[in-house]
């Protein structure tokens, strides 16, 4: 019996990692749009719209879409394709609210008793000051709609807070503010169909862009797993009290949900509070649980179909997630210049691409995070000793940025359970 055909779509570091992973079960694995570094693992296949996509998928006869980006999921992918007897791993536009509408989502939790900061939502410039004298600093913003991770403020200048209030209400429909959590942030990931879901465990990522997490918000600058204060006690809080809560509340609902759920968790007092929904697996952490991942991602997805859920197998190494940006990222990023080396990376080592091209000079920089290196070893320690003399090594270090200390944080739990 022949291996099923698979189509990953999307362009990134998410989507390189899911093509590695399937690939690497034999499986016989296409990307669209793609990317040249996606190339070097499997064939990529551009497309202009969801038609000339749904072409792509007839003709190469392909068996089941998984899809990366929750840009494609607010676009109404998942609908569109079903409709055409597509099988895909996504879910619906209507159920892609839980991250496209924060203030939906929101709401969503308050209905469904789902525990969350206290939250208020207003879709008018002219009655921020008086939601925002409700709240003490330092504040949290969050755009309601789509904005690639970059769409969250923290900070106390009340100026500062309005000005980005200004813009996200220029751009999306509504605005969230919340409560600053003081705690530790996880993401934790489950694959869902229906009533059924397994989970894939969690992982730490590093939004801010600076060490000791300074500086803007981002796509994420690197990831670990497994996560030392994801206790097999806080897990299974996490399940019962945001997870089991949230597919309840989807079937009272009636929403039915297909597709990956990645919960941002907030971690108070060991016990978990939501921070925010997203309908698809993250960017690094996906590059990160996929290092450890045992499981073929096409087995687990049939599993849930069948109503059989299986139990992910995952490697008892430690996995490690650097993300090299272009100077003047999120805002500005540098493009153009040329990265020599990338293929020259340590064979314990995988590159995952997201903002490259390949020129005759070798790689050129044309977005905003350009890559990922990522590794598996016994600890973490051992996976910076792999990684960051190499990063560190590379000739066009004054044209990037990166953070010298991902998963530094995890070291004080470390110690703290050996003692």
């Amino acid at each position: 019996m022949s291996k099923p055909r698979i189509l990953v779509l999307g362009s990134g570091g998410r989507e390189h990692a899911l093509c590695w992973h399937l690939k690497n079960f034999q499986y016989e694995v296409f990307c669209a749009p793609g990317r040249d570094g996606i190339a070097l693992e499997v064939p990529c296949m551009p497309f202009k719209d969801f038609s000339e996509l749904l072409q792509i998928i007839q003709k190469l006869k392909i068996d089941l879409v998984i899809v990366g980006p929750e840009k494609y999921l607010a676009e109404g992918v998942a609908d569109f394709l079903q409709n055409k007897g597509v099988n895909v791993f996504g879910p619906t536009k209507l159920a892609a609210q839980l991250e496209s509408d924060k203030a939906w989502a929101k709401d969503f939790c308050i209905r469904h008793n789902i525990p969350q900061a206290r939250v208020e939502t207003l879709t008018r410039i002219d009655d921020f000051l008086d939601a925002i004298s409700k709240f003490q600093p330092p504040y949290v913003l969050k755009a309601s709609g789509l904005a690639a991770g970059k769409g969250v403020w923290i900070g106390s200048d009340l100026k500062e807070a309005e000005a980005f209030a200004q813009e996200a209400l220029k751009a999306h429909p509504a605005l969230v503010i919340e409560d600053f959590l003081p705690g530790e942030e996880v993401s934790y990931f489950a694959m869902v169909d229906g009533d059924h879901f397994l989970v894939l465990g969690g992982a730490q990522d590093h939004k801010r862009l600076l060490e000791n997490d300074r500086g803007p918000n981002t796509g994420g600058m690197g990831a670990y797993s497994p996560v030392p204060i994801l206790t097999q006690s806080l897990e299974q809080k996490i399940i019962s009290k945001i997870l089991r809560p949230t597919l309840q509340g989807l079937k009272t609902d009636k929403i039915h949900y297909r597709g990956f759920v990645f919960l941002g968790a907030m971690i108070v007092k060991d016990e978990p509070y939501l921070l925010e929904y997203n309908c698809r697996m993250g960017d690094p952490e996906t590059q990160a649980l996929l290092l450890r991942l045992q499981s073929s991602l096409v087995d687990l997805i049939d599993s849930l179909k069948r109503g059989e859920p299986m139990t992910a197998k995952l490697s008892s190494l430690v996995s490690l997630n650097v993300v090299v940006a272009a100077q003047g990222y999120p805002d500005n990023p540098k493009s153009g210049f040329t990265m020599l080396g990338l293929d020259a990376a340590p064979s314990s080592s995988k590159i995952f691409h997201s903002g490259t091209k390949k020129s005759k000079d070798g790689w050129t920089a044309v977005g905003g995070r350009l890559f990922s290196v990522n590794t598996a070893q016994n600890t973490l320690f051992d996976c910076q000793q792999s990684l960051y003399p190499w990063i560190e090594s590379l000739p066009f270090l004054n044209d990037v940025t990166y953070r010298r200390d991902i998963a530094v944080k995890a070291y004080k739990h470390l110690i703290a359970d050996a003692s």
